[in-house]
């Protein structure tokens, strides 16, 4: 059985970042719900083609509901898929909070369906690459973790993301990637503390944090801004046998704003003056080196999607994985707020 797909939205986020995923995984784009339909029947013919989520949502011939729509727009979308009887995945933010989390989960248990989030970046090249040299001991123990996204634009624009709303600014965009990766790595952790602003001149949201970590000895900090016009550091970790630095985003979202898809070759593949520097310790010295990238590879999010809806299995990222994300995100918002470190039990 092939997983038929029904796209909501075909904006940035549904025709770059998911549509083009599609084909590698092994899932068929069946129907799209848009108000762009010129576009859609321009780059997917074969695809029916709906003015609204209601009219798709009743598509018998669609098994997975696709939510690339407005941050506030997720859980309504959610909770409508679900009750037509269809799996979900959402784009993140995941939802605004945890109460809607816990909503949309136990929709998703009533209806026994999978609701998932597109948590891409756990396969971004580096990401990857830093979780092999993790996992086979290459840096000893990692003490220290301090991930970066950081761009400059600072002008504030009329899009969406720029507006005042329920799960919008950046610790709910990109720190949901940040956030993740770094549960996916070391866990729920002791404690948290972060440091929240709006530092453009008529900003209007969240441009700009520092979250800070800690699980036990090991330091996890999180950053990311719209107003860093030398973007210098992805990745530095360091561990108790050596470091792991990468200066450099991951090529997949380049690639595809390029028009290059998963099946096209070199699709992930980043070139080699794009590899991350390690630095480890043997015969006690130490050695630096160019590490060869893992190539990059979102299309295997839907590709494990896939398997889970036609076998009944795990999920490539669990609803409730995707609540402890929202969780930190409500935890850094009080830490800004009061000032204060918010301990985990």
């Amino acid at each position: 059985m092939t997983v038929r797909v029904g796209l909501i939205g075909y904006g940035l986020a549904g025709r770059v970042f998911h549509a083009p995923l599609f084909p590698k995984a092994g899932l068929e784009l069946a129907a799209v719900a848009s108000s762009r339909p010129d576009d859609v029947k321009k780059d997917h013919p074969d695809a029916r083609i709906y003015a609204t989520p209601k009219e798709l949502c009743a598509d018998e011939n669609v098994d997975l509901i696709v939510v690339a729509a407005p941050s506030d727009l997720h859980v309504p979308l959610m909770l409508k898929a679900l009750a037509a009887g269809k799996h979900v995945v959402s784009d993140k933010p995941f939802t605004p909070s945890v109460a809607e989390a816990d909503n949309v989960i136990a929709a998703a248990k009533k209806a026994n369906r999978i609701v998932s989030c597109f948590q891409n970046r756990r396969w971004d090249s580096d990401f990857l690459t830093m979780r092999k040299l993790m996992g086979e001991g290459a840096l000893g123990d990692v003490h220290s973790y301090r991930a970066h996204f950081e761009f400059f634009r600072p002008e504030v624009s009329d899009i969406w993301q720029d507006q005042p709303g329920k799960a919008t600014g950046l610790h709910y965009d990109l720190g949901s990637h940040l956030i993740d990766q770094a549960l996916v790595l070391f866990g729920t952790p002791d404690w948290l503390s972060a440091d929240i602003t709006s530092q453009r001149p008529g900003g209007k949201v969240v441009d700009g944090f520092h979250i800070r970590m800690a699980k036990g000895r090991q330091r996890i900090d999180l950053m990311a801004s719209v107003l860093s016009a030398d973007f210098s550091t992805r990745y530095a970790v360091h561990g108790t046998q050596g470091s792991y630095m990468k200066k450099h985003m991951d090529i997949q979202e380049e690639q595809l704003r390029g028009g290059m898809t998963p099946e096209d070759p070199g699709y992930g593949v980043e070139p080699q003056d794009r590899w991350a520097e390690v630095t480890v310790l043997e015969k006690g010295k130490l050695f630096a080196r160019r590490e060869p990238s893992v190539p990059g590879a979102h299309y295997e999010y839907y590709r494990l999607l896939g398997e889970a809806i036609e076998r009944g299995g795990r999920p490539p990222v669990l609803a409730e994985e995707a609540r402890e994300t929202i969780r930190m995100i409500e935890a850094a918002k009080r830490s800004s707020e009061e000032g204060r470190r918010i301990e985990f039990s």
